[in-house]
């Protein structure tokens, strides 16, 4: 299931309809987003001010929340790059690099996965990705985003020459199939509940381009096929959203 608003009065009726409102009820929310380094243009980065009107929405409704994305120990200085210094301090909100968490082990159709453990302290869990589909890049949205979502030293290979430069290389190996297993594997361990698209996604054909809508939902699958055939029938189709529907039949 999934929701679209036009304005932020039908977004907070929208959380409301699908049952954030009642989910957060006092509890702790952990947000998922995409956060690369600021200083280069055009990398993942999940938009500002949707990320502000979901932690406003949470403080008011009695919770509190957490952000969690690979930063390398730069998370806190990327979000302020980025103009959250304010509702960081306002709200005393909680950062978890994943880079920097312990990880337990999860098997996800025989593939070995490190989700952080600290995501089981959250009742309540929301992906803010950033939708793309970059030169040279596979989609991204929300099953790929928690390939950020995993320490960075559990993913890599024992020749560091070996796909030198991406940060989780050993996903990269067979990159559609460990990205469909990750999904499985955090659904697992820690299922994220919902599912906020919006903002200024990026399409290698056209560029930047502005979402009409923002979107909400409870599936993350649901969501990227209908953004992928709206949006982005153009570009490479990824192949790790057929894994998954294959596995569902």
């Amino acid at each position: 299931m999934f929701l679209t608003s036009n304005n932020d009065q039908e977004l907070y009726d929208n959380f409301k309809t699908i049952g954030l409102e009642h989910r957060i009820n006092n509890n702790n929310v952990l947000i998922k987003i995409n956060l690369t380094k600021p200083q280069i243009p055009l990398l993942i980065r999940t938009d500002m001010t949707l990320l502000k009107i979901v932690v406003d929405y949470i403080y008011q409704n009695g919770g509190s929340c957490a952000i969690t994305e690979g930063g390398g120990g730069y998370l806190r200085e990327n979000l302020i790059a980025y103009g959250f210094e304010d509702t960081l301090n306002h709200y005393n909100i909680r950062l978890i690099d994943v880079d920097l968490e312990d990880a337990d082990e999860v098997v996800s159709y025989g593939e070995y996965h490190y989700i952080p453990k600290c995501f089981k302290e959250y009742p309540v869990r929301i992906a803010i990705p950033y939708t793309s589909k970059r030169e040279g890049m596979i989609f991204s949205n929300n099953v790929k985003c928690f390939v950020g979502a995993v320490p960075k030293k559990m993913y890599q290979l024992d020749d560091p020459k070996e796909l030198k430069g991406i940060p989780r290389p050993r996903i990269h190996q067979n990159l559609h199939l460990s990205v469909a297993n990750l999904f499985h594997a955090m659904n697992d361990y820690s299922k994220f509940h919902f599912y906020i698209n919006g903002g200024l996604p990026y399409n290698e054909n056209t560029g930047l381009f502005t979402f009409n809508e923002t979107f909400i939902g409870n599936d993350a699958l649901e969501l990227d096929l209908y953004l992928f055939q709206k949006y982005f029938s153009d570009c490479e189709y990824p192949d790790y959203l057929d894994i998954l529907k294959n596995r569902l039949s």
